[in-house]
């Protein structure tokens, strides 16, 4: 949903134009409430959606003297304060549908496998699944970017059927990990190879056994050795961000 989309909806509800622009101001910062619009910003999203010529120090005067709005930084700008943000927040959670995730780079940095866009794709996933504190989740997406990247160094490397098991699919963590501390031809890094070891227990753990729970701790344990592991793969596997 874009700028326009959003003010659309808000029009077909029979919100006014005011509070159209306070809307507007609700629907910038919703990933980061610092964001503001000055007054001659919001008339010109306001007249893009079909809108006549908007008076810019007309709507200055309300917005300021609006309670529900503070200067946002010093341009001259406006946001919402945090209670009016939580009113609108429950106001428009059905109107705007889900948002995507944001990319944190809480565990991994998506920079590092941008050069593929499935992959770019599943680290966002697991990223935003520790952010939402989903932890088996994030555990079990982790599991699978290294998969997937022992898989392309190999295919890189014109080796995929040495990593293919006699029913012609490939390995699994475990046999592709294993394959690869025994392969003597790429030289990673110890920290690289312990940070697979380790995580290797934790998705095993958080993939297998119905009875544990993944924390934060766990991943926390783990996480700079399993971005050392993914970094240093992606490098093998010929990334070139």
């Amino acid at each position: 949903m874009t700028d326009l989309d959003f003010l659309n909806a808000l029009h077909k509800r029979g919100v006014g134009v005011y509070e159209r622009a306070i809307g507007l101001l609700w629907w910038v910062g919703r990933d980061n409430p610092t964001i503001g619009l000055t007054a001659r910003e919001i008339c010109s999203v306001l007249e893009a959606t079909g809108l006549p010529t908007q008076n810019a120090s007309r709507l200055n005067a309300r917005l300021t003297e609006d309670r529900r709005t503070s200067k946002a930084g010093n341009n001259g700008g406006w946001r919402l304060h945090p209670k009016a943000r939580g009113e609108f927040d429950l106001e428009y959670e059905g109107l705007t549908g889900s948002k995507p995730p944001r990319n944190s780079g809480s565990v991994i940095p998506a920079a590092i496998v941008s050069a593929r866009g499935y992959l770019e794709k599943v680290v966002l996933q697991l990223n935003a699944s520790y952010d939402a504190q989903l932890f088996d989740c994030c555990a079990v997406m982790c599991r699978r970017a290294l998969e997937t990247l022992l898989i392309e160094v190999y295919e890189h490397a014109g080796r995929a059927a040495e990593i293919k098991g006699a029913d012609g699919h490939f390995l699994t963590l475990n046999g592709l990990a294993s394959y690869f501390e025994q392969d003597g031809r790429f030289s990673p890094s110890r920290n690289a190879l312990q940070g697979l070891r380790d995580f290797k227990k934790l998705g095993d753990l958080s993939a297998h056994n119905r009875r544990f729970n993944a924390r934060r701790e766990d991943i926390d344990r783990v996480r700079d050795g399993l971005r050392v592991a993914v970094e240093e793969l992606a490098h093998l596997a010929g990334f070139r961000p």
